[in-house]
């Protein structure tokens, strides 16, 4: 019996060894993996009117975490703000670096005029991400967001990239063609670019 016993020991104890070396993983690690598997879209409860003094329900956020690798706790990321009645015409966009460190999720937008976000009270699963938010401002902002395909991230990106390069806007303040109803997009800083609610 004991030679029975004792290769199926050694079995067990070399797959718990294995087990435990694979599970290695950290918890910044796990958040991280999380929050690079998707598109989070939701509401950010007071963050519209501290960042651009909109009010009401009608405004949305995507945000799409990117990692630097398998195993990385930090990257690049852009985001989307958006008004739901017409959100090719009144909207925000930029991008940013971002972190997991000791649980707390750090933003740093590339524009400087946006504030950094920390987020370390929330939940966070493959499907959900909610909890409150620090900008900066005097209180937490309430965030609920799901994680979704976003399929109109080129429309956003497009208009970031020929602004930020080609100064589209800079050229068209020269234009007396266009005239203060046309929807022009407006590029603050070279950074980010807002229309429409979101550019005043």
């Amino acid at each position: 019996m004991k030679k029975i016993y004792t290769p199926f020991l050694m079995v067990l104890m070399l797959s718990m060894a294995t087990i435990t070396f694979s599970s290695c993983e950290t918890e910044d690690q796990y958040e991280a993996e999380v929050l690079t598997a998707g598109d989070w879209q939701g509401y950010l409860g007071a963050y519209y009117h501290d960042r651009w003094g909109l009010i009401g329900n009608n405004y949305e956020t995507v945000i799409r975490f990117c990692s630097r690798g398998y195993g990385a706790t930090s990257g690049r990321g852009y985001e989307v703000d958006y008004d739901t009645r017409s959100p090719f015409n009144d909207y925000a966009y930029c991008e940013f670096s971002w972190s997991v460190v000791d649980g707390v999720i750090t933003l740093i937008y590339d524009d400087s005029a946006w504030y950094p976000v920390y987020v370390s009270d929330y939940s966070l699963s493959s499907s959900h991400f909610s909890g409150y938010m620090d900008d900066g401002t005097n209180r937490n902002i309430r965030f609920k967001l799901r994680n979704v395909r976003f399929d109109n991230w080129d429309t956003y990106r497009n208009y970031y990239y020929d602004d930020y390069y080609y100064s589209r806007t800079r050229a068209a303040q020269t234009d007396s063609t266009i005239t203060d109803n046309d929807e022009m997009p407006v590029v603050h800083t070279g950074k980010s670019i807002a229309s429409g609610a979101f550019a005043k």
